[in-house]
C-alpha cells in the first residue's frame, strides 16, 4: 500500500516528468526564425547605469560596467551611456563624472529614492529610440547590442531580453546563483518559443522607449519593475522577445541575508504584479493565460507544500527517534556508527523516477548551455543548487507569504519596499 510519503514522489514526478516532456516537444518543435543582423536598421540606444555606493575598491564594478558598454560592437554614434547616481554617500559621484571624457551623461539625485526611480530618470533624459537598465556589478558581451537591437525591426516587438547569467562563481552561494539563473534562462528559452514571456528581466532588456512615453515610467510600488513592465506589455498585446546567445553577466549578491532579501523582494513584488495582472490568467493571452502563468503559480504552492512536509516529517520522525532511544537506552558513540549493506537497498519506483528526473533537468542544463553560448562550467553550480535550492527557496516564499500578508518591509539597499499599500 503506498505511504503518503510515496504519493508525493509520485505527484512530484509526474509534474516533473510531464513539464519536461512539454519541454522537450517545444525544444524539437520547428524553431522560430532568428532575427538576422542588419547593418542598416541601426536605431539609437539609451543605456541607463544606476548606481550606489560603488566607490569600493576604487570602483572596479563601476568602472568593469561603464568599460564593457564603452567596448560594445554597436556603432558609438549610436549609443547614449548615462549614468544616474542615487544618492550615493561615497565617491562614486566623482567615479562617474571621470568617463564624461568619453561622452557618458551623468545625472544625480542628492539623496537615495531607490533604483526605479534613478532608471526613470535616466529614462527621462535618454534620447535613445530604445532603452535599457544595467546594474552597476553587471557587464555586456560586445556583440549584445548587434544580437538584441533586429528584433525591433517587427513593430510589434517591445521589448527584448538577454541571457543573464552569473560570472566566474567561486563560493558556494554563487554556485547556486549561477545555476539559478541559468535555469532562468532555459525557462525563458521555452516560454519565448511559446511566444509568452511574463518576466523581461531589468539587467538589460531593451525597451521601446515609445511604449514608455505611452504608458508611463517604471513602477516602483510594485517592488519587481521589470516583472510590472513585461506584465504591462502583455497587457497591451505586445511581444517580449528573447535572445538566448545574447550574454550579460553579473556578480551575485555575496552573503545570504542579500541573497534572502533580494528573493524576498523578488517574489513579494511577484505576488503583488499577478494580483494587479490577474486578468492574465485568460485564454484570450494565449499560452501565457492558460499554460504560463497557472504552471507558475502551481509550481510554487507544490514547492511550499514539500517544504512544509518535509519540516514535518523531520520533526515528526526526530521525536520518534528520541522516544525508542528513552525506552531502549543507547550509547552516544552509536550515532556515529554506520554500515552500509546494498542487498537491503529497496529500488522501486519511487527511487528510479526521481533519478530519471534528475538526468533529464541535467540534459536541459547541458542543452541551455550550448544554446546560450555559455563557456563557464556547470555541474558544481547544478548540484549545489539542486541540493540546497529547495530548502532556501522554498523557505523564501514563506517568508515572503508572510511578509505580504502581515504588510512588512523588505529592505534592499538604503532603501524600504512596503509589500501592501
Amino acid at each position: 500500500m503506498l505511504t503518503l510519503q510515496d504519493w508525493i514522489i509520485y505527484l512530484l514526478c509526474f509534474v516533473g516528468l510531464f513539464t519536461s516532456v512539454f519541454f522537450a516537444l517545444t525544444i524539437l518543435s520547428p524553431h522560430k526564425m532568428r532575427y538576422r543582423r542588419d547593418q542598416k536598421f541601426r536605431p539609437k540606444v539609451s543605456i541607463i547605469i544606476p548606481m550606489w555606493n560603488e566607490g569600493s575598491a576604487n570602483g572596479e564594478r563601476l568602472r568593469k560596467t561603464v568599460e564593457s558598454l564603452l567596448a560594445c560592437d554597436y556603432p558609438k554614434s549610436k549609443l547614449e551611456i548615462i549614468i544616474v547616481n542615487d544618492g550615493s554617500t561615497d565617491n562614486s559621484l566623482n567615479l562617474a563624472n571621470q568617463y564624461r571624457v568619453h561622452g557618458v551623461k551623468v545625472l544625480s539625485y542628492r539623496k537615495s529614492r531607490g533604483k526605479t526611480h534613478a532608471v526613470n530618470l535616466g529614462m527621462r533624459h535618454a534620447t535613445g529610440e530604445l532603452v535599457a537598465g544595467l546594474d552597476a556589478d553587471s557587464f555586456i558581451m560586445p556583440d549584445v547590442l548587434d544580437k538584441l537591437v533586429p528584433c525591433f525591426k517587427d513593430k510589434n516587438v517591445m521589448a527584448a531580453v538577454p541571457s543573464i547569467k552569473i560570472w566566474n562563481p567561486r563560493s558556494f552561494l554563487q554556485l547556486v546563483q549561477y545555476q539559478e539563473f541559468l535555469s532562468a534562462v532555459f525557462i525563458r528559452h521555452i516560454q519565448s518559443e511559446l511566444g509568452a514571456i511574463p518576466l523581461a528581466p531589468g539587467a538589460f532588456t531593451l525597451i521601446r522607449k515609445s511604449f514608455i512615453d505611452a504608458h508611463g515610467d517604471l513602477r516602483a510600488d510594485s517592488m519587481v519593475e521589470d516583472l510590472e513592465m513585461s506584465m504591462r506589455i502583455q497587457s497591451e498585446g505586445y511581444l517580449i522577445e528573447n535572445v538566448t546567445y545574447a550574454n550579460v553577466y553579473t556578480s551575485g549578491v555575496k552573503t545570504f541575508r542579500a541573497f534572502v532579501s533580494q528573493r524576498l523582494r523578488w517574489f513579494c513584488g511577484f505576488i503583488i504584479t499577478v494580483r494587479k495582472y490577474n486578468h492574465l490568467l485568460h485564454p484570450r493571452y494565449g499560452n501565457l493565460g492558460v499554460f504560463i502563468l497557472p504552471v507558475s503559480i502551481i509550481y510554487i504552492l507544490l514547492t511550499m507544500g514539500v517544504f512544509f512536509y518535509t519540516i514535518a516529517m523531520l520533526f515528526y520522525n526526530l521525536s520518534r527517534w528520541l522516544w525508542e532511544v528513552h525506552l531502549v537506552g543507547f550509547s552516544f558513540k552509536d550515532i556515529f556508527e554506520f554500515s552500509f549493506d546494498p542487498f537491503l537497498v529497496t529500488i522501486d519506483n519511487t527511487t528510479i523516477l526521481p533519478f530519471i528526473l534528475f538526468f533529464v533537468i541535467l540534459s536541459f542544463m547541458y542543452y541551455i548551455k550550448t544554446v546560450s553560448e555559455e563557456k563557464q562550467g556547470i555541474l558544481m553550480p547544478f548540484f549545489a543548487f539542486n541540493f540546497s535550492y529547495w530548502l532556501i527557496g522554498s523557505l523564501c516564499w514563506v517568508l515572503a507569504i508572510y511578509y505580504y500578508i502581515a504588510g512588512k518591509s523588505i529592505k534592499w539597499g538604503p532603501n524600504y519596499f512596503r509589500t501592501r499599500p
